[in-house]
């Protein structure tokens, strides 16, 4: 197995690691510093974002022996590099109000002013911005807020609003000019309480800064087995046949779980139990991505390499790409056993006079619109221990 050596936050290791490998399942699951989140694994999100040689990458897509010899610098060592430059006193005291405490910290001035900001709610995102906006701190330590909206511009959050991420990356510019974190700027009151209406850390802010809270990907347990889903690659299809044998072959391999191994009720979901476990049997494959089977195995690279080897036999079907085309008298029929067919709820939305409103409009523009399903979806990806 091939050597890689890289320096991480100040310590020299050397690995073996398989071909392949990127950066941040190095960072992840061989140096165990999980604060390096991976989300999208497509390098859209930003939340893998690491230092490599002063530059900031993605490091989900940056392959691991690119940083061979390379400094790398990840959320874990922030702050003990920005001590060893400037020996700080950071300004977070030790606080308790009822069933919270928060622990004293040595901080870069970034962390300290994500907690006092509320720049880090869920945190999942947090280690990301944090290493991007260090980036532009060590070139500029008085960014303006173009420059740092520019600068954030490929990292997501879908918590904050983005506000109080800018706030906290101007105020730690100025931590750094004066030594002083200013206090963040709240809505005035006409007799100011002593309590109400005063901000106060989230009880893990510090944890989520420094990348130390634990997500559910970050935990790992003696003996733990790990899954891999094969997916459909057709939106529309009905599954003739799943050979698993050579996959169950592997070494390592436990277990291969279809449609068939599920006991009782096959069906789940939110709005109508209409979505399958598993494709298969009288339940076809319905989009690109439709689960079609579980792979159990000792490890996750394992797990996806058996994936590899499972052959799936499809019969695939017409698809159904838009609700306009979905009402169609000759669609083909996604649901089945649905008394509605492809429609899921009828819902009548009626509100005012139209024609009275036309009558009175001094201009008035009709045009047909189309935009994608927008979800206000986690960056996190669903994960679970059982």
């Amino acid at each position: 197995m091939p050597a890689l050596t890289l320096t991480v936050n100040g310590v020299e290791h050397a690995l073996d690691v398989p071909a392949g490998r990127f950066l941040a399942e190095v960072l992840r699951y061989d140096l165990g510093l999980t604060g390096t989140k991976i989300g999208c694994n497509e390098a859209e999100c930003g939340a893998c974002t690491v230092i490599v040689n002063g530059r900031s990458v993605d490091s989900c897509i940056f392959p691991a022996f690119k940083a061979q010899g390379a400094e790398v610098l990840t959320i874990e060592g922030v702050a003990a590099t920005w001590a060893a430059q400037q020996s700080p006193v950071s300004n977070l005291q030790s606080q308790e109000n009822g069933d919270w405490r928060l622990e004293t910290e040595e901080l870069h001035p970034l962390q300290e002013a994500f907690v006092h900001y509320g720049a880090t709610q869920c945190g999942f995102c947090t280690p990301g911005f944090i290493m991007q906006s260090k980036t532009l701190l060590d070139a500029n330590d008085n960014p303006g807020d173009d420059e740092i909206k520019h600068c954030l511009k490929d990292t997501y959050c879908r918590c904050t609003g983005y506000t109080s991420i800018v706030g906290a990356v101007k105020a730690a510019a100025e931590k750094m000019r004066t030594g002083h974190l200013p206090e963040p700027e709240l809505p005035g009151v006409v007799e100011p309480l002593a309590q109400i209406g005063k901000p106060l850390p989230r009880p893990d802010a510090v944890a989520k800064v420094t990348g130390t809270a634990m997500y559910t990907d970050d935990y790992l347990f003696a003996e733990m087995l790990h899954g891999a889903t094969l997916r459909s690659e057709h939106p529309h299809a009905r599954i003739l046949s799943i050979d698993a044998s050579a996959a169950l072959a592997l070494p390592g391999v436990h277990c291969v779980l279809t449609q068939a191994d599920i006991p009782g009720e096959l069906r789940h979901g939110l709005v109508e139990y209409d979505w399958p476990a598993f494709a298969g049997g009288q339940f076809p494959a319905r989009y690109v991505g439709d689960p079609i089977a579980l792979v159990v195995a000792d490890t996750n690279e394992l797990a996806h390499d058996a994936l590899k080897l499972i052959k799936v036999e499809y019969e695939v079907l017409p698809a159904v790409t838009d609700p306009v085309s979905a009402r169609r008298p000759d669609a083909p029929v996604l649901h089945p056993d649905r008394p509605d067919g492809n429609l899921l709820k009828h819902i009548k939305v009626r509100h005012g006079d139209l024609e009275a409103g036309f009558a009175a409009a001094d201009v008035i523009v009709e045009r047909t619109y189309r935009t994608p399903m927008t979800e206000h979806a986690f960056l996190e990806p669903e994960c679970s221990i059982g």
